[in-house]
């Protein structure tokens, strides 16, 4: 949970009175429910409006004539990371702050950093997170009206740096030191406040909770013949996954955050966005447990193979279970082998004999085949490296055809329409 302290320039009539208005509730607000009003509470003004207040200081001062560009107010929103408080089930936060250590806190920050310059200290409760306006009036230790001396980049990091130590004791921290996020102007933090909900919701709404655990599958006969290569496939799924899930919900988060910063009291996604995380990490939870059911498989996979061993050893094993398991399995795969290189005859997309060659060999390479050459270069076998099962290339029929009929079929079929492409293109001419 972050410290969130921001910062803006106060200057002319009208801003002067805008925030008056706003702070006071003197214009409207959509943002504020005025059934809540009775919880906003001011602190520190002595005046009816801001404007007075600040007019008050700078005579007090002797400051009685300024430049009407001048920088007559620095204006703080202090509030907190939107988990720092406890809300109900519209996002609504509960409970009162006007008589807590938190508002207490902030206001002791406030009056010891800046003194008789601290002209307004409000606590806003009529909104969805609990916040506070605090107007300063930038009023040198030799009273000179001089905002940008004393509100520097040095001094705005050091700021930063005191008011989450203030916080700490509420569990609130430093936001990243030297971050390059953009802050959006304070000015339009309420004119923005729809469209960023709007935003928000959308980036949130593809993203749904992918609460089922990522599935292993359990380890084959042929898997116990080489068990580190099926256990280093099932760690790469599984965290493959894995990572597609969480990168998905982190990105959304960053989205969700760089808004919230626009708009602090659009952070009221942040509850959503929590969901998520967790979801994640209930995620991270059950891949854990799927990874320790798959350390008991290979447990039980390598007693299994110890167990072969001896019976090979012993002369125990029945040749024929085993003759029968190795030809159910060749039957399998050279099924499925077959099917791949018709699919990847038809996946070549070039006329011409050499490319087309190279592209087969590339689209069973896909699959992930491997190829045993003659002396000459040439691929004689494709082998499924799971089973080990080969195939001769050169007599095996596909689809009651060898492959060079496959291929030169293929071949003839993408020149026919090479061809027709070619008359189109002449006939437009």
């Amino acid at each position: 949970m972050k410290a969130v302290c921001r910062v803006a320039k106060v200057k002319g009539a009208g801003s002067i009175g805008g925030k008056s208005d706003h702070n006071y509730r003197q214009g409207h607000v959509p943002n504020a429910d005025p059934e809540r009003l009775h919880l906003n509470h001011e602190y520190v003004l002595n005046y009816e409006n801001l404007a007075k207040a600040i007019d008050a200081r700078l005579h007090h001062a002797g400051l009685d004539h300024v430049r009407k560009d001048a920088v007559k107010g620095m204006e703080f929103i202090l509030t907190a990371s939107p988990e720092a408080f406890k809300r109900d089930q519209t996002g609504q936060f509960t409970g009162d702050y006007r008589e807590s250590d938190w508002v207490k806190a902030n206001l002791e920050f406030m009056k010891q950093s800046y003194g008789s310059n601290l002209v307004a200290f409000t606590l806003h409760q009529d909104e969805k997170t609990p916040h506070i306006h605090a107007i300063v009036v930038p009023i040198t230790p030799d009273n000179r009206l001089c905002a940008k001396e004393l509100f520097t980049p040095k001094t705005l990091r050091q700021l930063q740096t005191d008011y989450a130590a203030a916080m700490k004791p509420f569990g609130l921290e430093r936001g990243i030191e030297g971050s390059r996020a953009q802050h959006v102007d304070m000015k339009h933090i309420y004119g923005l406040q729809q469209a960023q909900r709007q935003e928000i919701q959308k980036e949130l709404t593809p993203l749904q909770q992918e609460s089922q655990p990522l599935q292993v599958s359990k380890p084959d006969m042929l898997d116990l013949l080489n068990l580190e290569r099926w256990r280093q496939q099932q760690e790469a799924q599984i965290n493959a996954e894995y990572n597609r899930r969480l990168a998905e919900v982190q990105n959304t988060a960053k989205y969700a955050q760089n808004a919230a910063v626009a708009n602090v009291l659009a952070k009221e996604q942040g509850k959503v966005l929590q969901q998520r995380l967790d979801t994640a990490e209930s995620l991270k939870q059950a891949n854990y447990e799927k990874a320790q059911l798959t350390n008991q498989q290979l447990t039980k996979a390598n007693q299994n193979i110890e167990k072969i061993a001896i019976l090979v050893d012993e002369n125990r094993l029945n040749p024929k279970w085993s003759e029968q398991t190795a030809e159910r399995v060749r039957e399998r795969v050279s099924s499925q082998i077959e099917k791949d290189i018709v699919e990847g005859v038809r996946g070549i997309k070039t006329s011409n004999s050499e490319q087309a060659t190279v592209q087969l060999r590339q689209n069973l390479e896909k699959q992930g085949y491997q190829f045993k050459q003659t002396s000459e270069g040439k691929a004689s076998m494709i082998i499924d490296p799971k089973s080990e099962v080969q195939l001769n290339i050169a007599t095996t029929k596909f689809s009651g055809k060898s492959l060079n009929e496959l291929f030169n079929e293929r071949l003839t079929e993408l020149q026919k329409q090479e061809v027709k492409q070619s008359r189109g293109r002449g006939m437009s001419m």
